[in-house]
C-alpha cells in the first residue's frame, strides 16, 4: 500500500512545480507540467509560473507587488508551458514586465506585472475580520468525513485529494450547518505545508499567487446553489490580477476573506484579502470568471 505523502513534502514538489527554466531564445523560460495532472492545467499554477519567470528578469532589490492575468485558453496537463517575458521598465524605483504563456505554439495566458524597490510611505489597512483560529476548526476534509453537507466535484476533489494546501473553513459550516453556504462570502484559513517553508520572498510571492485562485469563482456561485465543474454549468476564470501589501509566509497559517459582490450576463466577479496570524493585510486579489448555465 502505498503511503501518502507528507504536507512538507508536498510543498517542496510545490515549490518545485513553479519553478522555471531557462529557454531558447533569450527571454524564453519552461514550466514544468504538474506530476500525475490529467486535463486542465490549474490556474493558480500558470499564474504562479509566469511570475516566476519574470522575477528571472528582475534586479533582486525589487519584489513584484502587483500582478494583472488574463486567461485566453485553458491549459493542457499533458504538455510544458513556454512563458516569453518582455522588459517594458526598468526605472529607478519600478520595473514591469510583460509574458505570454503558450502552448503548442498558442498563447493560453498572459500577464503584466510590476516590482518595486521597498520604500518608506504613508500606511493604513483594513483591519483582520474577527474569526476563530485555525486551531479551533475542522479541516475541509475532516468536514466532509464528519457532516455530510453539498460539495461541487472540485470541493471534494480539493478535500480528498493529497495537497500540499490545508484548508480550515469558518462559519456555521463547522457545526454541519451548511446555511451560510448560500452567501456570496467565504472565510477560511489557508497555509501551504505545516511550518515556514524556507525559501526567499519572491518564492513567497509566487506560492501565494497559486493560492490565490482557489475559493473566488465558487464564492460567485453560492447564492445560486451550484457548484464549479457542477454538470450544469461551464466554469472557467478569465481574468485574475493579485496586490502584494507586505511580506508572507505561506507556511503560516494565512486568513483568506472572499466576497462576490456581483453575478450577471454569464460572468461573476469575486475578490479577496489574505490575512496574516497577526492581523496583518498582506495582499489582495479580485477576479472574473465564466459562469454559464449550459442549455437543456
Amino acid at each position: 500500500m502505498t503511503s501518502t505523502p507528507d504536507k512538507n513534502s508536498l510543498a517542496r514538489g510545490l515549490i518545485q512545480l513553479l519553478d522555471v527554466a531557462p529557454a531558447a531564445p533569450e527571454g524564453h523560460f519552461t514550466g514544468a507540467r504538474k506530476d500525475g495532472g490529467v486535463g486542465r492545467v490549474f490556474g493558480g499554477q500558470v499564474i504562479g509560473q509566469a511570475l516566476v519567470a519574470a522575477a528571472k528578469t528582475v534586479p533582486d532589490d525589487r519584489l513584484v507587488h502587483s500582478l494583472h492575468c488574463y486567461f485566453l485558453r485553458p491549459g493542457n496537463d499533458d504538455h510544458g508551458i513556454d512563458f516569453e517575458v518582455a522588459n517594458d521598465l526598468d526605472g529607478r524605483s519600478f520595473s514591469n514586465r510583460r509574458v505570454v504563456a503558450r502552448q503548442q505554439g498558442k498563447p493560453i495566458f498572459s500577464m503584466l506585472t510590476s516590482f518595486h524597490r521597498d520604500e518608506p510611505g504613508l500606511a493604513h489597512a483594513l483591519p483582520m475580520p474577527d474569526v476563530p483560529p485555525p486551531d479551533a476548526l475542522l479541516s475541509l476534509g475532516d468536514l466532509m468525513r464528519v457532516h455530510p453537507f453539498p460539495a461541487g466535484p472540485v470541493l471534494r476533489r480539493m478535500a480528498t485529494s493529497p495537497s500540499p494546501l490545508e484548508f480550515r473553513p469558518i462559519g456555521s459550516i463547522q457545526q454541519g450547518d451548511p446555511s451560510d453556504l448560500a452567501e456570496p462570502m467565504t472565510r477560511c484559513w489557508v497555509r501551504v505545508g505545516e511550518g515556514a517553508l524556507g525559501v526567499r520572498q519572491m518564492v513567497q510571492r509566487a506560492v501565494l499567487a497559486y493560492a490565490s485562485d482557489l475559493f473566488l469563482l465558487g464564492t460567485a456561485y453560492r447564492p445560486h446553489g451550484l457548484h464549479i465543474g457542477a454538470a450544469d454549468v461551464i466554469s472557467a476564470s478569465i481574468d485574475h490580477s493579485l496586490w502584494f501589501h507586505e511580506d508572507v509566509e505561506c507556511g503560516d497559517w494565512l486568513l483568506y476573506a472572499m466576497d462576490s459582490p456581483f453575478a450577471g450576463h454569464a460572468r461573476g466577479f469575486a475578490r479577496g484579502h489574505f490575512f496574516s496570524p497577526d492581523g496583518r493585510l498582506i495582499a489582495s486579489v479580485a477576479q472574473e470568471g465564466l459562469m454559464r448555465l449550459k442549455e437543456g
